[in-house]
Parts: structure tokens; sequence; C-alpha cells
């Protein structure tokens, strides 16, 4: 985009002193102020200097739906992408301006878009940020950062499912906690009647639903319930007897 306005004088530099390898453009100075003047930027026009802050260029990158390239400048220029990983769990861009109106047209501009950016200041610099992930997506997708997206749609994907499986495994331990912590009081109800010598006095139905919750320890109520040949509501009933026997016992009610 640059070398539209410098007829191709305009170079990648790294410098490498002091082990800085960070690349640079290096625009002839015939075209520099040119370039600033052409993307209303601060420039000169002869010996006064105009101070502009590059919104007028802007708006009319959107006016013209030419705006990807800018969108590319403005992410290179300045941004920082973090995707979730093992050290970090969220989503995050920020992108850095030196000027808060700037920023704040930016921000204004996603919204036209549905797309939505919070924007905050620390110390001498101006951060635009998002944290969802979608609308992160979708400010890639402005500057044509394709890769970055499918890398970032990836990521979602499989969160998703990862949480999906977390969701199904909290679940299934809870709903197995809950059996469990059934099948406990049933069980200390059973030992107690049989060290009491009570089981032995009551029908052999109630003693056989009170062995089998015994033997199958772990079986879930329906589970039981089919060993048995019976309904849930019939094994339950059963055993709802037993505990209050253990109960009244307990109580000194025989």
């Amino acid at each position: 985009m640059l070398k539209e306005f410098t007829a191709g004088e305009i170079f990648f530099v790294v410098d490498g002193r002091k082990g800085d390898k960070t690349p640079k453009l290096q625009i002839k100075d015939g075209y520099a102020n040119e370039l600033l003047k052409a993307m209303s930027l601060s420039h000169f026009e002869g010996d006064k200097f105009i101070i502009d802050d590059g919104r007028d260029f802007f708006e009319d990158a959107l006016r013209s739906n030419n705006s990807q390239a800018f969108f590319k400048g403005v992410l290179y220029g300045g941004v920082k992408l973090q995707f979730p990983d093992e050290d970090y769990p969220n989503y995050c861009l920020q992108i850095f301006f030196s000027d808060m109106a700037f920023c704040e047209m930016i921000v204004k501009a996603l919204a036209n878009m549905d797309i939505t950016a919070k924007v905050y200041e620390r110390k001498s610099i101006n951060i635009l940020q998002s944290r969802n992930s979608n609308d992160i997506a979708d400010i890639l997708a402005l500057a044509g950062a394709v890769d970055s997206v499918l890398e970032l749609n990836n990521i979602i994907a499989k969160r998703e499912i990862d949480n999906e499986f977390n969701r199904q495994s909290n679940l299934y331990m809870a709903n197995l906690k809950k059996a469990v912590d059934g099948a406990q009081k049933y069980l200390h109800a059973i030992e107690y009647l049989q060290e009491s010598g009570a089981l032995e006095r009551v029908d052999e139905k109630l003693q056989k639903v009170a062995r089998a919750r015994v033997e199958y320890d772990d079986a879930s109520m329906q589970e039981l319930a089919d060993k048995l040949g019976m309904s849930k509501t019939s094994l339950s009933r059963y055993l709802n007897k037993l505990l209050t026997m253990a109960e009244e016992r307990k109580n000194g009610r025989k």
C-alpha cells in the first residue's frame, strides 16, 4: 500500500545494532513528507508544520471500502494478541495508540460493524482491547489475517469440545457421588440392623433387598432394581423401610 505513494522507494531495514533485529521501514526523504500528507498525518507544507491525526485518511478508507490495508497497518503497527494456552486462559487482543481520539475513532468504526472493543489509558499509551473471541476473529479478518483467524477458530472449537467434555465429566461425577452417598446411608442402616439382629426378624423380601444392596454396593438404584426384578419405586420403598427401622432402633423405639 505504501509503495503506491512512494513509487517503490520504500524498503524493509533490519539495523542489527545492539541486538535490535526489529524490521523497520525506510522511505527516501523525497517521498516521506508526501506520504505523510497523503495519509493525513502530521507533515510539512513548505516551512509550515501541519498537525494531523490520520482520521481523514481512515474515514476515506472506510467510505471507499478500502479499509483492509488500513486495519492491517493498525495491527502490524502495534498489536498484542494472546490465545488461550497453559499459561494464559483467556483471549485478548490489544492495539496500542499514542492518540486517544484516534483510538476512540477506531472503536466507533468497529462498533458500526457490530464488533465490540473497549479503550483505556495506561500511563501514556491508549489501548484498544477485546477479550471476546468472536470480536477478535472479526478484527483479524478485517485486516486480512486469514491464518490467524483459522488458528483462532481451531482454538475456539477445541475449547468448546474440551468444555463440553468437562461439563459431561462433572455431571457424571456429581451423579456418581449422589449415587454413592445414597447407597452409603442404606448400607449403614443395613449394617446396624445386622449387628443388632433385627434384620433376621424382617420378612424375606426385605432381607433379599438388604443382601442385594450390600452385594452390589456400587450399583445405581435402577441397576439394583433391574437385578432384583422390581421397579425402582418398589426398591426405594423397601430401602427406606430399612432406613426407618434402623433410625427407630437407634432412637430407642423397636
